[in-house]
């Protein structure tokens, strides 16, 4: 997915938060510059016996959350595309919001680097942490 950050709008104008990915993952930006939040949502349970969302949502949230946060931190109008990510489980999740801080690891001029927390009852307790690899498109 390739994300325009001018003030998080996608190549064709439409608001990121407004784009049917958001939509459907509940995304949407908090008063913080590095925060994140997504609204819980039943089709986002992955295992219906224990009520946890599925991995899948979790990780997707992640790389958004990376993407949406290079335009907030670093100010920067132009286009990222995600090269790479790794993502470690750490807790079982449970049918609540889902929050991440992103936070910048290192800004190049073709490639940025960051670090992703997702929370559900409290910072303390990440329920996973990403790393992305962004490639910083020219614009």
């Amino acid at each position: 997915m390739t994300v325009r950050h001018d003030p998080e709008t996608t190549g064709e104008g439409e608001s990121f938060f407004s784009s049917s990915f958001a939509v459907w993952l509940a995304i949407e930006a908090t008063g913080d510059k590095d925060m994140f939040r997504m609204r819980f949502d039943e089709r986002h349970i992955g295992n219906p016996f224990i009520r946890a969302l599925h991995g899948g949502v979790v990780g997707s949230m992640v790389e958004a959350s990376a993407e949406l946060g290079f335009g907030r931190l670093t100010e920067s109008a132009g286009p990222t595309e995600l090269v790479s990510s790794a993502i470690d489980y750490l807790r079982v999740t449970k049918d609540a919001d889902l929050f991440t801080r992103v936070s910048i690891v290192r800004v190049g001029r073709r490639i940025a680097f960051f670090e992703v927390y997702c929370w559900q009852d409290s910072e303390d307790l990440p329920v996973a942490r990403g790393s992305c690899t962004l490639r910083i498109l020219e614009a």
